[in-house]
């Protein structure tokens, strides 16, 4: 029972909340206002003077109660002001790997004549995000984090944004359903080792192939995995740390990574070697393919090669 309220509480927030893509308006007649806790305890306080200003007929008590109800009534009106008419200019979001937290960027501007104060913005159940302030016809950035579970598409989770400003004696706030999405990667795993994964991780293999036909490019730090044949010796010992040899590469091997060779691992675990396995090629700059049912990438390399191979495992 209180599941399906909370659901239809839900659906009711969404057919009134702005939806789309950005930039959305929140509307005045869509400002939602409540007394906080301390404007809850502040009214219970203007009942108690009230009452005592009735009780002793004290002229001055009275003026100081409608004084304080007056003020109070004043910055209600000013905190549904405070976001009305804000708008969601725009929304962006960088792919991340599964088992991380995908981070929403968030642009809000105005264009009213008084600055928008003590804004916050939150998604889902995040809780509550940092305080930001927009000036006239300027904009100010925010951000949210979501949990991601598994890989694929993150849908952006409803936003509200709210404020308190300028007394805090009222929660204001509103909704906003942004179309828009996350691509997240599946989480990088070695569930075979270097062993069954030769063609992708085997350095022995680049040393080869470089023999002969290589040209010096500089030296990198020592990294977990190197060959220790690659390290310089003679450049390492003026420096605290292993020093590597760096080649360019003039006939690097193509290197092939097949989802249905992986036939020993689940289909989720297949994906998680598959994206370690295009990371590490990419990382040794090495040219590379991707192999899966109904679909074949490469062989090519750089970044935009690894951003086509890694979606379509997201996506697969």
């Amino acid at each position: 029972m209180t599941q399906r309220l909370a659901d239809h509480i839900d659906a009711s927030i969404r057919r009134r909340a702005p939806s789309g893509q950005p930039p959305l308006r929140i509307a005045a007649r869509r400002v939602y206002i409540l007394p906080s806790t301390t404007g809850s305890l502040f009214g219970v306080l203007l009942i108690v003077m009230l009452a005592g200003a009735t009780n002793y007929g004290n002229n001055l008590a009275f003026t100081l109660t409608f004084w304080l109800a007056a003020a109070a009534l004043v910055s209600m009106h000013g905190a549904h002001r405070n976001l009305a008419g804000l708008e969601l200019a725009a929304l962006s979001a960088e792919p991340v790997f599964a088992g991380e937290n995908a981070r929403f960027g968030i642009r809000l501007a105005s264009r009213a004549r008084p600055a928008r104060r003590g804004l916050r913005v939150a998604g889902g159940a995040t809780g509550i995000g940092r305080a930001i302030s927009v000036d006239r016809d300027r904009t100010a950035s925010a951000y949210i984090e979501a949990p991601t579970l598994g890989r694929g598409r993150l849908v952006c989770p409803r936003l509200t944004i709210g404020s308190r400003y300028p007394m805090g004696l009222f929660r204001c706030w509103s909704h906003a359903v942004p179309t828009a999405h996350v691509v997240v990667y599946p989480a990088p795993i070695d569930r075979l080792g270097c062993r069954a994964s030769a063609p992708a991780c085997n350095d022995g293999q680049l040393e080869q192939t470089r023999a002969g036909n290589a040209a010096f490019a500089g030296h990198r730090r020592f990294q977990t995995g190197d060959s220790r044949r690659r390290i310089d010796w003679k450049a390492s010992a003026r420096t605290d740390d292993l020093i590597i040899t760096r080649h360019s590469d003039t006939r690097a091997p193509t290197r092939w990574f097949d989802y249905a060779a992986l036939e020993a691992l689940a289909p989720e675990a297949r994906l998680s070697q598959l994206t370690y396995w295009v990371l590490e090629a990419d990382r040794h700059g090495a040219a590379y393919g991707l192999s899966l049912p109904r679909r074949t990438l490469g062989p090519a390399a750089g970044a935009a090669h690894r951003r086509a191979c890694l979606e379509a495992l997201a996506l697969f």
